[in-house]
């Protein structure tokens, strides 16, 4: 999960929703429907779920109209309906036409409500009879499926002691994740807070805090080896999300055959993307934030010269600032490579 707490995806209950056809001639007010089919739409709600890249603006008015609704002060009918009616009018014609679900789920927390906005494809489907009542089939013009891809649009917002948080859940299929169009941003009046600049040194902050918690498993308990060749299969890659930072993970770690040493380096992995808040994104690496790191060359007055990979710095470098202008380093390394006396180019 991206946007939802653990205790959020294991309480959520649908307790309000409604459906509107956009898309597809003049906008057309329906009623709230009664909960139906609950499980199947709180999966497809899960399936929805991305960490935020996305934050309202203070003045957006679908903020407004969903704390509107979630303090009563007008009903979920009538919210709703104005919410899809303003989608309705910014919706493109280049856009498919589709079936807004908005949902209002209740959790665990009493002061906390989850407001979930689904555009669906409609689709054509043909159902079986059961043999005893003929086994007919029968055309269905519009099918809701368990499919992701039938998602278009979706987002999902926390609204706390009824107040809607800024950072919101967003994703669209129209568009390169984790970007969204422009008429769904008009929609919920939102702008981006992280770039792809910013997901990427994630990223590398991920490598990096996985590779040292899982020194012990690493060929030759090298961590910045394996940090430079997990960060240049990325780097490689045409698109980054959770499998492919796993993926680059495993292979700095040797591609081990042990099961339980990849399930470690796996269960570690997904915790650090968790704790980075890059669960079910996907975005263009960066290849100037992914680049190899410079050599960092440090003298002392002792005639000592120190060279190393700058993201070595804080693994296998400790630099510690002492009294007086001193500094101490202390340098941990699995094998000495080359020990050899060389001329002084001064003497």
């Amino acid at each position: 999960m991206g946007f939802f707490t653990d205790e959020e995806v294991g309480s959520l209950h649908i307790t309000s929703m409604i459906l509107h056809v956009v898309g597809d001639g003049a906008f057309s007010p329906q009623p709230a429907r009664a909960v139906e089919h609950e499980e199947f739409f709180i999966d497809r709600i899960r399936d929805t779920d991305v960490s935020p890249v996305y934050s309202f603006k203070e003045t957006s008015n679908t903020k407004g109209q969903i704390e509107l609704i979630a303090t009563g002060a007008v009903s979920f009918e009538e919210g709703a309906q104005a919410l899809s009616r303003e989608f309705s009018r910014l919706h493109v014609g280049s856009s498919r036409d589709g079936a807004l679900f908005i949902f209002e789920l209740s959790t665990h927390d009493p002061v906390t409500k989850i407001y979930s906005f689904v555009k669906y494809d409609y689709r054509e489907a043909i159902e079986q009879a059961a043999v005893d009542e003929g086994g007919l089939l029968r055309r269905i013009v519009t099918a809701f499926i368990a499919d992701k891809k039938a998602i278009q649009k979706s987002t999902i917002v926390r609204v706390v002691g009824g107040v809607a948080e800024l950072p919101i859940s967003a994703r669209d299929r129209m568009k390169s994740s984790p970007e969204i169009g422009d008429y769904f941003a008009t929609f919920l009046d939102v702008s981006r807070t992280l770039s792809d600049e910013d997901l990427n040194k994630k990223t590398i902050e991920v490598l990096r805090t996985t590779l040292t918690a899982c020194k012990e498993l690493l060929p030759e308990q090298d961590v910045p080896s394996a940090f430079r060749r997990a960060q240049g299969i990325l780097r490689d890659r045409q698109e980054i999300n959770e499998a492919a930072i796993t993926d680059a993970v495993l292979a700095a770690a040797g591609n081990p055959e042990d099961e339980e040493v990849r399930s470690t380096i796996q269960s570690t992995t997904r915790r650090r993307i968790r704790v980075a808040k890059l669960e079910g994104l996907e975005f263009r690496p960066d290849r100037q934030v992914l680049r190899r790191a410079p050599l960092r060359k440090v003298r002392t007055t002792e005639g000592v010269t120190l060279t190393y990979p700058d993201d070595a710095e804080g693994i296998t470098v400790r630099r510690e600032r002492l009294a007086a202008g001193a500094e101490r380093f202390t340098i941990e390394t699995a094998c000495v490579t080359e020990d050899k006396l060389v001329r002084d180019p001064a003497r």
